[in-house]
C-alpha cells in the first residue's frame, strides 16, 4: 500500500514539475514566442494553444481513466459526477485567463487573479469531493487503478502554468 502511494506521488510530481521545467526553459524551448518586450504572444492566437494541450491532455486522462477502471452500470453517476466537476474546473481556468487578460490596470488584475483564485479552490473541492464518492464505490481492482490515477486530472489543472503569468500586458 506504501509503495502505491509512492508512485501516485511521483506521478502527481511528474505532472507539477514538467510545467514548471517547461517555464524555465524559456519562451523558444516551451514553444510560447513572446511579442514585444517579452510582454506577451506575438499574435492573439497564440495563448489559445497552452490551454487547449491542457484540454486534450485531462480529457485524454480522463478518457482512459474511465475504460481502465471498466465501470460498472451502478458507478456512472458517480463517475459522471467526478468528470462533469472537471470539466467545470477547466472552464473555470479558462475564465479566469480570459478575465486577467482583459484587466487594464494592476487592481484589476489583482481581483482578478484573487476572485480566480476563489473560484478554483471551490471548483477543487467539488473535484475532491466527487472523486471521494466515486473512489467509495469502487471494487478493490479498481481503487489500485485510482490509487495512482484519479487524481492526476485535478494535478494538471491546478498547477501554474506561463499564460497566467503572461496574462497582462
Amino acid at each position: 500500500m506504501q509503495r502505491q502511494w509512492m508512485m501516485m506521488l511521483a506521478g502527481v510530481a511528474l505532472v507539477v514539475m514538467v510545467p514548471a521545467a517547461l517555464a524555465q526553459t524559456g519562451p523558444a524551448r516551451s514553444g510560447v514566442t513572446m511579442g514585444p518586450k517579452g510582454g506577451g504572444p506575438a499574435r492573439p492566437d497564440e495563448d489559445k494553444v497552452p490551454r487547449q494541450n491542457l484540454a486534450e491532455i485531462v480529457a485524454l486522462r480522463m478518457s482512459q481513466l474511465e475504460e481502465d477502471l471498466r465501470l460498472q452500470p451502478g458507478q456512472m453517476p458517480a463517475w459522471t459526477t467526478y468528470q462533469e466537476r472537471v470539466q467545470r474546473l477547466l472552464e473555470d481556468r479558462r475564465r479566469t485567463v480570459r478575465e486577467a487578460t482583459t484587466a487594464t490596470t494592476a487592481p484589476q488584475l489583482l481581483d482578478a487573479l484573487a476572485d480566480g483564485a476563489r473560484n478554483r479552490l471551490t471548483a477543487v473541492e467539488d473535484v475532491v469531493d466527487a472523486g471521494k464518492a466515486l473512489y467509495a464505490l469502487l471494487t478493490p481492482e479498481q481503487r489500485n487503478v485510482a490509487d495512482r490515477r484519479l487524481a492526476l486530472p485535478l494535478a494538471a489543472l491546478t498547477t501554474q502554468t506561463p499564460e497566467i503569468s503572461r496574462a497582462p500586458r
